[in-house]
């Protein structure tokens, strides 16, 4: 989730999953795939920044947690999963 700023300063949280597009109009304008749409303060730029910076968040979570689940060998160090 990103946090985005409607134009009246209230702050909300969008789902990016559920994000159809953004377009400039000049106002930035986010289409949701239920057809809503939400106008927003942030830029287009920043919006793919806030989503990138977001996924690769949950990217490195990911893989800190498939570590934990890691084999380990006899050293204590990580084995192959073969």
């Amino acid at each position: 989730m990103i946090l985005l700023t409607k134009l009246d300063k209230q702050k909300v949280l969008v789902l990016i999953d559920n994000i159809k597009y953004i377009e400039s109009t000049p106002d930035t304008l986010v289409r949701f795939i239920n057809g809503d749409m939400l106008i927003v303060c942030e830029t287009m730029d920043e919006i793919a920044n806030l989503v990138i910076n977001f996924k690769r968040q949950c990217l490195s979570q990911d893989l800190n947690s498939a570590s934990a689940f890691a084999p380990v060998n006899e050293s204590g160090g990580p084995s192959s999963w073969t």
